[in-house]
């Protein structure tokens, strides 16, 4: 897209999408995906929550600790450092990396005010009878204990696996596989149930998607002073 387009769309950048392997799937045969997903995990949630509790799977010395690293791509600390490692390493890394915060803080506010408004309780509630969607009562004012659905663990794992997929799709295969083994780890620790993960994963892939198809980055480039947008669109 050449710069007259863009200044008249008000945008002074944007990244088109990727070439992805779903690229010729129809959106909502997507969506169907996801759906049907979503309601089979809900028909094993209970069952898989109970047998991850009787049946722990566990990682010893070292290799627990690597596990536990591993588990935390895409939260807060892990998000920065790559962001950052975008900036220092990519030519055009201030505006792509400015992008990726967008579409990562987008969803990770959409999936906390879901938690909020669902309030599921936790699979470790199961063993006191306690299994459920109990509303914004529970959800905003009692805690994590009742923020199951969906995980923002496995929200911040794909939210970053699509924004980094986005602008380098060679790579895509890498962050998925780490944001799976996220979800993977969540259900397994007992801390989420299967729907929790899922929910996560699709909301975090639409609205990271959604920002970037749309060019809110760009967008915001636009209103931002014009020393601001000089620094953001130079190439080091």
């Amino acid at each position: 897209m050449d710069d007259k387009n863009l200044e008249h769309r008000g945008e002074v950048w944007y990244q088109p999408a990727p070439v992805h392997f779903d690229c010729a799937w129809p959106r909502w045969s997507k969506f169907l995906f996801c759906a049907v997903l979503l309601i089979v995990a809900f028909m094993v949630d209970q069952t898989i929550a109970l047998a991850a509790y009787a049946h722990p799977i566990t990682f010893q010395s070292d290799i627990n600790l690597e596990m536990i690293m591993l588990m935390q791509w895409g939260q807060w600390t892990c998000s920065v450092l790559v962001i950052l490692a975008v900036v220092l390493l990519d030519q055009q890394g201030r505006r792509k990396a400015m992008a990726m915060a967008v579409g990562c803080l987008a969803a990770v506010a959409v999936c906390y005010l879901l938690k909020g408004f669902c309030g599921r309780a936790r699979p470790w509630l199961l063993h006191e009878g306690v299994f459920g969607f109990f509303g914004p009562a529970y959800g905003f004012l009692r805690g994590a204990t009742y923020q199951s659905f969906p995980s923002a663990h496995a929200s911040g794992a794909f939210a970053l696996a699509a924004a980094l997929s986005w602008f380098y799709p060679k790579g895509r295969a890498l962050f998925y596989g780490l944001a799976l083994d996220t979800a993977f780890q969540r259900v397994i620790r007992h801390d989420h149930f299967p729907a929790d993960v899922v929910a996560g994963a699709a909301i975090a892939v639409t609205v990271v998607r959604s920002v970037l198809w749309w060019n809110w980055p760009g967008k915001l480039i636009a209103v931002l002073p014009r020393a601001w947008q000089d620094w953001l669109l130079a190439n080091p």
